[in-house]
């Protein structure tokens, strides 16, 4: 057999592998990935490249559009959904249309980089227009992407088996979540609603190298490649995919991880006042009136808290937990694991009370006690009942008790939504001597290796 016939084979069953598996067309060299912000139509945007600039056909990168000399062009909206493409003087060059099918290089094949105002992106630029706003979009080999996100989401100094299994997962995610933003002309973000992705100048020696070391590497389950997701800390148990999100992935499952122990965010605590919360919680419209109490319902087998029940004078509300973690933020309520104590209320302080149905007096706690008017709101002015009348109008209480909390504290473990890999663990994992394949073998259930880079 010949080695042209024996390349032909590789190549139809690559195209085979890339169809069947990510579900896509897509050409699976280059992806598209949006990056910073949109601009308004108007704006002008500043390239800069040391080898002036080549204009290409998207799908067509050996086809040459035109050469600009100019080391420094602007971009900015034109008539008809185009773009004029400027030099230093505004003077016009050319125009491009607007939906991406241009894309532009520097004319190094290997070594394309383009600098878009302060941050340099590998091989090509390109821009879409959607209403008023223009959104800047890095046509880059999948590789060269890989570099730009595992050093923004696993750190560069961590084991290099960690960073293969983080290249690895990445790769697999990147593919699996390819049409992303389809609807939006382009597949990835640059944020964490796909994948963190750095510019050229984050890139990390070490990172690349473990990208490099696994080329062509994705997890698969049962031939398919698989949305690896993964997560900062999973606080010593991962979670079922099916309690953070409505599918149920049979690679996706919760495992016991002490490898995350010990590690940033395994534990931590913060204090939310009432105040705080109830204004959190009536922005996000969950208005329950003056909050009282917010009490766990349902915890999954992890312990991650499933559902809540939120207590205010005009009635109750059901959430769930990563519903909280969004009023609160994800970066203070850290993950679902926790639990909730009260600060500032009253302990176990018990009163004898007479309600309309009956003339005997039954015991109350006070900590559970709330005294609401007709206007569904607390009867006192202040955050304590001191007085209790009785029937010769005379008694009171002994002493002052606070009602209600002043504020909520939450003790939990670990940092992220807790499906999948978690990096922490992979660190330990991997200081402990374990490689990259029984670090994902580990948080993936079911999965192998699946090396098309052979």
């Amino acid at each position: 057999m010949t080695k042209k016939i024996c390349f032909l084979i590789i190549i139809m069953f690559v195209c085979v592998l890339s169809t069947t598996a990510f579900g896509m067309s897509l050409d699976t060299n280059y992806i598209d990935v949006k990056v910073g912000v949109s601009r308004n139509i108007s704006d002008t945007i500043t390239l800069n490249s040391d080898n002036g600039f080549y204009l290409y056909e998207e799908f067509d990168l050996g086809r040459e559009i035109i050469k600009i000399s100019e080391k420094t062009i602007y971009v900015t909206g034109y008539k008809n959904n185009e773009l004029e493409i400027m030099d230093v003087n505004y003077n016009t060059i050319t125009t491009i249309p607007g939906d991406g099918s241009v894309v532009i290089g520097n004319g190094d094949y290997n070594d394309s980089i383009i600098q878009v105002e302060k941050n340099k992106y590998r091989d090509y630029i390109t821009f879409i227009i959607k209403g008023n706003n223009i959104s800047v979009i890095n046509h880059i080999e999948l590789e060269h992407y890989l570099y730009g996100v595992v050093p923004k989401e696993m750190s560069a100094s961590f084991p290099l088996e960690s960073l293969k299994a983080q290249a690895i997962v990445a790769r697999s995610f990147a593919y699996s979540n390819i049409k992303a933003h389809v609807n939006e002309g382009y597949n990835l973000c640059d944020t964490t609603h796909c994948q963190v992705y750095g510019a050229y100048d984050n890139e990390h020696k070490t990172t690349n190298q473990a990208v490099d070391e696994t080329y062509g590497q994705y997890v698969s389950y049962n031939g398919n490649v698989i949305s690896a997701n993964y997560h900062s800390n999973s606080g010593g148990f991962t979670e079922d995919s099916s309690n953070v999100w409505t599918n149920s992935l049979p690679y996706l499952v919760a495992v016991e991880d002490p490898f995350s122990n010990n590690a940033p965010n395994s534990n931590w605590t913060f204090s939310v006042s009432i105040a705080e919360l109830q204004s959190k919680l009536s922005s996000s419209g969950i208005d329950v009136g003056q909050l009282l109490n917010i009490e766990i319902l349902e915890t999954s087998d992890s312990n991650r808290v499933l559902s809540l029940k939120v207590i205010g004078s005009k009635g109750e509300k059901i959430i769930n937990g990563t519903n909280l973690r969004n009023i609160l933020g994800p970066s203070t309520l850290k993950s679902t694991l926790f639990t909730i104590n009260k600060e500032g209320g009253n302990e176990d302080k018990k009163v004898y009370v007479i309600d309309g149905n009956s003339m005997y007096p039954r015991e109350i706690n006070l900590k559970s006690t709330y005294i609401v008017d007709g206007k569904n709101e607390i009867g006192v002015n202040r955050s304590s009942v001191s007085r209790a009348l009785s029937i010769d109008r005379t008694s009171t209480i002994g002493s002052t008790y606070t009602s209600t909390p002043s504020s909520f504290v939450f003790n939990g473990r670990g940092y992220g939504h807790g499906v999948g890999m978690s990096q922490y663990g992979a660190r330990e994992m991997a200081n402990q001597g374990y490689n990259y394949y029984d670090i994902i073998t580990h948080y993936y259930n079911g999965v192998e290796i699946l090396n098309i880079g052979k």
